[in-house]
């Protein structure tokens, strides 16, 4: 069984969690070109995505 806290391999507690001020923050700098505030961005959603992949992950269907 996998530990809730860790999904492929990563510790999701201690990735960063993105209040929706600094979500709002980094999508400004990162219309204005700023790598930096985009790499901040995706690792603060990483989250969001190993949970989504932990919960559809063993699915095996078709999508066409």
């Amino acid at each position: 069984m996998i530990n809730k806290v860790e999904i492929c391999g990563v510790n999701t507690a201690k990735l960063p969690m993105l209040s929706n001020e600094e979500k709002k923050g980094l999508l400004k700098k990162i219309k204005n070109g700023d790598e930096l505030a985009r790499e901040e961005f995706i690792k603060g959603n990483l989250r969001l995505v190993l949970s989504v992949v932990q919960r559809f992950g063993g699915r095996r269907r078709k999508f066409r």
